[in-house]
């Protein structure tokens, strides 16, 4: 989060304000998504850096003169921080009001109490991934890095205080071990707990603590003018380096989050005690204003493209992007211009004391209030039809088998797993990820009359791809060993493969495609028939196709009509790479998108149901349409068909 203004202590130095412009225009480039900036969101551990920096420095004269208060600490706070955070959330809560369904109203109220008391990133930790699909519908996601800095700015100054009063020669040792300590808690906890080292104070303190380690002198000041041109070059290298080659599959924060900190903290101390030329183009004015107005900015960027994307339910194109841009601009230089400045002045005509903690609590508890509000009035339905509400309420369409027999981690073993259907050996066995679970649960009630059974191997991000493994999914490769070493000692059986292949082949092609093809290759050695599923046509830009067709309905469209843009050349490459395999291996391949699609354009509502249940898995209502087409001629053929598929493997 961008830290509003500049500390004038130790002299005011106008090349941070550049460097905070780059930092929010990484941040708004990520998030406008676009293809140069994939890792922008590097911006924000620039501003944390800056915030340790600008903010300690502040804090360390002030005690070292003797004139240090805690409640003239968090006046300023007050005055930097809450006005304009209050005036953007209550104008995007009105967004809210107007756009958003009753469920979407309810989550977004509960974050925005979140984000009132200063714990959005611990409600985003228990509520969404930052990474997620769906993370990119939660207008307040972008204020988890406000609860970061306001938590740590409650314990931060309390700590400085207990060591410069009790023990001031210990002030390095302790701000380096609390450095070491987190940096080392964010490296070790990251693969095992992605979410928590991302949005929690202890992973993330030592970002802050590198600013701090510059402002508190803990470094030497750079000792030649060579020195300070190779180390802002150096800074400024690094920050590109993490913004153009980072992505959001790069494991974040841990190691990967030194580089642009390091770098960050290189350009800051680059200029200490004097000037490294290279800096001259951080005073660029434009880019200077830029940072002059980055809290605002950062404020507004990302209501404003959760609320456009929700509005279209597609990718931004270049001139929506453009013009989205120019809008975050205009409103955050009225946010500084008309809310920041005012609040900020002192002097004559300035906001006492009193009235700054008055407004500043009136302004917290009315956010929560008219939240808590929101929440009882059960995000107030009676603003749609219940035909868009019925629509909406397609999001629960989900198969009611998930808690029981999905595994959420990979946890499960082959003999915890369900079998559906009738009381009878399974004779079919759908292995895959969260994308075979639907399918699972409908291919049990078409094996029941038939006294069939189907067993269930299904874990959330672990495709039935043998050695297939990421950071937020570590146990996936052993999941998937022992789920094979099981698989390949049963008596033959059909398998049907079903995958968010889509999003694996995209993120993870080196791992996903041999993974999938061993898979095959072992199965079918096995005896196994394979039936493998196509992609399933996605949405990931919208809140869930449910909200988006009900969002349709409610301005007069035909939910039938309602048809969203797929790209059909991503899909079709996925499609023949995955028949290939299968072909080459004897297995079959079943294209899931030709039942839903028609050239890039895609279907989310036929014969009165919604066809999924969030922005990318099949709903019951769906997987039953595309199971009863695909997969159950297949697995279970009328006698009088039975000769098409004597050939079959």
């Amino acid at each position: 989060m961008p830290n509003p203004v500049a500390a004038n202590v130790g002299g005011y130095r106008p090349d941070l304000d550049g460097l905070r412009g780059i930092a929010v225009a990484a941040v708004v480039a990520y998030h406008l998504e676009l293809p140069f900036a994939t890792g922008g969101f590097v911006g924000v551990d620039v501003f944390f850096v800056l915030s340790g920096y600008l903010i300690t420095r502040l804090i360390a004269e002030e005690m070292r003169s003797g004139a240090f208060s805690l409640t003239r600490f968090y006046e300023r706070r007050i005055r930097r921080i809450v006005p304009a955070m209050v005036f953007v959330c209550a104008c995007t809560t009105a967004m809210a009001i107007a756009f958003l369904l009753p469920d979407e109203l309810k989550r977004y109220s509960s974050s925005l109490i979140a984000a009132a008391f200063s714990y959005s990133n611990v409600w985003f930790f228990d509520n969404s991934g930052y990474f997620d699909p769906g993370s990119g519908t939660q207008p307040l996601l972008h204020t988890w890095s406000l609860g970061i800095e306001e938590q740590f700015y409650i314990v931060f100054p309390l700590l400085l205080l207990a060591v410069f009063r009790w023990r001031p020669r210990a002030l390095g040792t302790v701000i380096w071990l609390a450095f070491a300590a987190s940096l080392v808690a964010s490296v070790v906890l990251l693969p095992e707990h992605p979410a928590a080292t991302f949005y929690l104070l202890h992973t993330r303190a030592w970002e802050l603590l590198t600013g701090s380690i510059l402002a508190l002198g803990l470094l030497p000041r750079p000792a030649s003018q060579a020195q300070r041109e190779i180390a802002f070059a150096a800074g400024i290298v690094a920050i590109a380096v993490a913004v153009f080659g980072f992505a959001s599959k790069t494991p974040f924060p841990g190691a990967s989050a030194l580089l642009p900190c390091i770098g960050t903290a290189l350009a800051i101390w680059a200029s200490e005690g004097g000037e490294a030329a290279g800096s001259r183009f951080l005073k660029f004015r434009p880019l200077m204003f830029l940072g002059l107005i980055s809290y605002s900015l950062y404020l507004w960027h990302w209501p404003l493209i959760v609320f456009t994307k929700l509005a279209t339910s597609k990718h931004l194109a270049w001139t929506e992007q453009v013009s989205l841009a120019v809008v975050m601009v205009g409103l955050a230089i009225f946010t500084w211009h008309f809310v920041e400045l005012p609040f900020r002045r002192g002097g004559a005509g300035a906001f006492s004391r009193h009235a700054i903690f008055a407004s500043g609590t009136l302004g917290l508890g009315a956010l929560a209030a008219s939240a808590w509000a929101l929440i009882a009035l059960g995000g107030i339905p009676e603003r749609f039809p219940e035909t868009v509400l019925q629509i909406a309420a397609a999001r629960e369409d989900a198969s009611p088998l998930r808690e029981k027999c999905h595994s959420h981690a990979g946890s499960k073993s082959f003999d915890d797993t369900c079998v559906l259907g009738d009381d009878v050996a399974p004779s079919v066995i759908v292995y895959g990820d969260s994308h075979g679970a639907e399918f699972s649960a409908v291919l049990g009630e078409f094996a029941k009359p038939r006294h069939a059974s189907v067993r269930q191997i299904t874990a959330s991000g672990c495709p039935p791809a043998s050695g297939f493994t990421y950071a937020r999914r570590s146990a996936c490769s052993e999941y998937n060993d022992r789920m094979l070493e099981r698989l390949t000692s049963i008596a033959p059986s059909t398998v049907v493969l079903a995958s968010y292949s889509l999003t694996w082949s995209r993120e993870f092609p080196d791992q996903f495609w041999p993974g999938i093809e061993r898979t095959i290759i072992a199965l079918r050695g096995a005896g196994h028939r394979v039936i493998v599923l196509g992609p399933v046509p996605d949405l990931p830009s919208a809140s869930g196709i449910p909200a988006a067709v009900a969002r349709w309905a409610a301005l007069g469209g035909d939910p039938s009509d309602y048809s969203f843009e797929q790209h059909d050349d991503e899909i079709h490459d996925v499609e023949a790479r995955l028949s290939t395999i299968a072909t080459a291996q004897g297995a079959i391949f079943l294209p899931i998108s030709q039942e839903i699609c028609s050239g890039s354009r895609c279907k989310a509502y036929q014969d009165g149901a919604v066809l999924y249940f969030d922005n990318n898995h099949l709903s019951r209502s769906g997987a039953q349409l595309i199971a009863s087409r695909l997969l159950v001629p297949v697995i279970w053929p009328e006698p009088e068909l039975s000769g098409m598929h004597a050939s079959a493997p």
